[in-house]
């Protein structure tokens, strides 16, 4: 039942995302295009747009969102969150509803969502349906969710003096809306190329994959999502440990064992159902060590494992330098966990297993470039160089004026220094006005980019108050988190702030598109 006093108002509507990678986004621009086709016109914007007081006028409230990191919001929820989750104000006029789009694979699955949708319980508001938590592809439930829901908001916009019945919506179905935008291709692998040298205890590649007459249409901070195939390795000792071959027929699927092992099913990570099952994994353990560790039937395997997961990579390359070609970055995961090798299952699909890439376009829409003109700051150690080698390839092309600074670190200067000489070229060319590096196990004390960060603080604080962009990717675990706290300190620091202000600087930088970052 809605709260009493949401009728007493005139209908109005916000549809809101929390949003990652794109898909919170997008699942909540397709619930506004649904709404807007069914007579309420809406839009969706993200989360840190909406504002407390804004929820006091509103009586119905659409959220999707993701979850980032170790079960947080993503950065385009933070500053809402922070909000409501400190707010006393009641929201007894208001309905709602959540979307929480996750990975069973993390530990506090659709924890945003969870988290949100108790928070708007506890301040009052009334639910127009429980929550949905979607692991993995979000498009189907998130169309049923968005179809059910869209009825019951064309019944109140309707309002109770409405005569005769309510027409019925149609059912929406993004995933088409999705496909349309960003097709899938079979892109030829012309380029495989190492970039670490011979000694380093990594293995980073760059790859060149061919667009010609794909559709595929990118932009400079984009990612491209790759779609493996599992290592047929891995697939036959999985089909020996359960003691079937790979024509093996299993109930109500169309595809045999060995194909769904090989093209369809995620058996690289342990689903938590499957854990569940054979005992929790141990850190880098997949399938088959959960199979001979416990005695799983082909039932027990098939039917908790998750659908294979496409892997999204950052693109490094400009359409203005490269229009038919696409560049990745790409760290190859190899690691040796109980008694076995093992490897990524994209990132070694990619370095030894295929001449062709299946590929499709993850727009980043918050990833951008700003005007010419505007200074940008741009963090990226290790594989997170990806979209600032696009960035600078960019600006170079169109001979942008803006000044550029690229903070860039790894392991040891004469192995891991990736695109070093052509970093090195855009700073001859004047396109990057300044490159500050650090090589953590160049000497006997560990030098991070945060650290640069902080001997350079004075200075770039000085950047930030000139309007300049701040960009961050690489890795969340720790990278990122470094960064963050390197950035208050300094803001507080050069700006000659207390910690409460320094904070309110940084939410004003997320808040105005300035800070941004694409980590994982």
């Amino acid at each position: 039942m809605r709260g009493a006093d949401v009728s007493e108002r005139e209908f109005s509507l916000v549809v809101a995302y929390g949003t990652d990678m794109g898909n919170a986004e997008d699942a909540a621009m397709s619930f506004a295009e649904a709404a807007t086709a069914a007579g309420i016109p809406s839009e969706a914007v993200e989360l840190n747009q909406v504002e407390l007081d804004q929820l006091g006028r509103t009586t119905h409230f659409i959220v999707v969102t993701s979850t980032f990191g170790d079960g947080e919001f993503p950065d385009t929820a933070t500053l809402f969150w922070e909000a409501i989750s400190s707010s006393t104000d009641r929201l007894e006029h208001m309905s709602f509803a959540v979307l929480a789009l996750g990975d069973t694979s993390y530990e506090l699955f659709c924890n945003a969502g969870k988290l949100l949708d108790a928070r708007l319980e506890e301040l009052g508001a009334t639910r127009l349906a429980d929550r949905v938590d979607v692991d993995g592809y979000y498009e189907e439930p998130a169309a049923a969710w968005t179809t059910d829901l869209v009825k019951q908001l064309v019944a109140a916009h309707a309002g109770p003096t409405a005569s005769g019945s309510v027409a019925e919506t149609s059912p929406v179905e993004p995933s088409v809306r999705v496909q349309e935008r960003n097709p899938h291709h079979a892109a030829p692998l012309t380029v495989n190329r190492l970039l670490t040298a011979a000694g380093s205890d990594k293995e980073v590649r760059h790859y060149e994959l061919d667009l010609t007459g794909s559709g595929i249409v990118y932009q400079a901070g984009d990612s491209l999502a790759v779609h493996p195939a599992n290592d047929p390795e891995l697939v036959a000792a999985i089909l020996h440990e359960l003691n079937v071959g790979p024509e093996h027929r299993v109930a109500e699927s169309e595809q045999t064992l060995g194909v769904l092992l090989s093209e369809h099913l995620e058996i690289r990570t342990p689903s938590r159902a499957l854990q569940e099952l054979a005992g929790a994994a141990a850190y880098g353990e997949d399938v088959l060590d959960l199979i001979r560790r416990a005695e799983l039937s082909v039932d027990d395997v098939v039917d908790t494992l998750r659908p294979l997961q496409f892997r999204d990579y950052s693109i490094a390359s400009s359409p203005l330098v490269h229009p038919d070609h696409v560049h990745l970055t790409v760290a190859t995961v190899r690691y040796h966990a109980a008694d076995r090798r093992h490897g990524g299952a994209a990132s070694t699909y990619l370095a030894e297993r295929t001449h062709t890439v299946r590929v499709h376009l993850r727009p980043n829409h918050h990833f951008r470039l700003p005007a010419a003109d505007v200074p940008i700051l741009m963090i990226g150690p290790g594989t997170g160089i990806a979209p600032f080698r696009a960035f600078l390839q960019e600006r170079q092309a169109t001979a942008a004026p803006g000044r550029s600074w690229l903070f860039f670190g790894d392991r040891r200067r004469a192995t891991d220094f990736l695109y070093g000489e052509e970093l090195t070229g855009f700073v001859e060319s004047g396109t990057l006005t300044r490159l500050d590096v650090a090589f953590s196990r160049d000497q006997d004390t560990k030098i991070y980019v945060q650290q640069r960060m902080r001997e350079n603080a004075a200075e770039l604080f000085g950047w930030l108050q000139d309007g300049a962009h701040l960009y961050v990717c690489g890795d969340a675990d720790r990278m990122a988190k470094d960064v963050d706290a390197a950035l208050h300190e300094i803001i507080a620091d050069a700006g000659g702030m207390d910690a409460d202000a320094a904070h309110a600087y940084v939410n004003d930088l997320i808040k105005s598109h300035r800070y941004l970052r694409d980590v994982y």
